[in-house]
C-alpha cells in the first residue's frame, strides 16, 4: 500500500510540474530567438500553429555558411497574427528576402514551420495596417 501511494503522489506531481510548464513555458519563450525556446515550443501541446505575416522591409541579422556549404541568411521579424498580436521571430534561409514584399509565415511558437511570399490582397487587412506601422 506504501508503494501505491508514493507511485500516486508521485504522478501527481509530475502531472502538476509537465502542466505548469506548459502553461508556463509560452509565455516566457515568447519573442526569444533561441534555439531552446524553439524546441520548447515545438514539443509544447499547448503552443497552437498558426500563420503569422511579416513585411520584408529588414536586412538579414547575420549571412552564414550553412552545414552543407552553401550561404544562408538569418532574419529577424516583427509578425503579426491574424488578431492582430505582434510576435518577433527569427528564421534562417538559404534566400535573400526581396525587399517590400510579405510573407506568411506558419509557426508553432517560436519554431519557424514553413513560409512563403504572399502578395498584398493575402495578408489580412488588419495586419497590413499593422505592418505599415511598424
Amino acid at each position: 500500500m506504501k508503494i501505491l501511494g508514493k507511485l500516486i503522489t508521485t504522478g501527481i506531481v509530475l502531472g502538476v510540474i509537465l502542466i505548469g510548464g506548459a502553461v508556463v513555458l509560452p509565455g516566457l519563450t515568447k519573442n526569444r530567438s533561441s534555439e531552446v525556446a524553439m524546441a520548447i515550443d515545438n514539443v509544447n501541446p499547448l503552443v497552437q500553429t498558426e500563420t503569422v505575416y511579416a513585411s520584408t522591409s529588414v536586412q538579414p541579422v547575420r549571412q552564414f555558411i550553412g552545414g552543407g556549404g552553401e550561404k544562408e541568411y538569418e532574419y529577424r521579424l516583427v509578425t503579426y497574427n491574424a488578431t492582430g498580436q505582434a510576435r518577433t521571430i527569427t528564421f534562417d534561409t538559404q534566400w535573400r528576402l526581396k525587399r517590400g514584399k510579405y510573407l506568411a509565415i506558419r509557426t508553432k511558437g517560436q519554431n519557424v514551420e514553413s513560409w512563403q511570399a504572399v502578395t498584398r490582397e493575402k495578408v489580412p487587412s488588419g495586419v497590413r495596417q499593422n505592418i505599415l506601422m511598424a
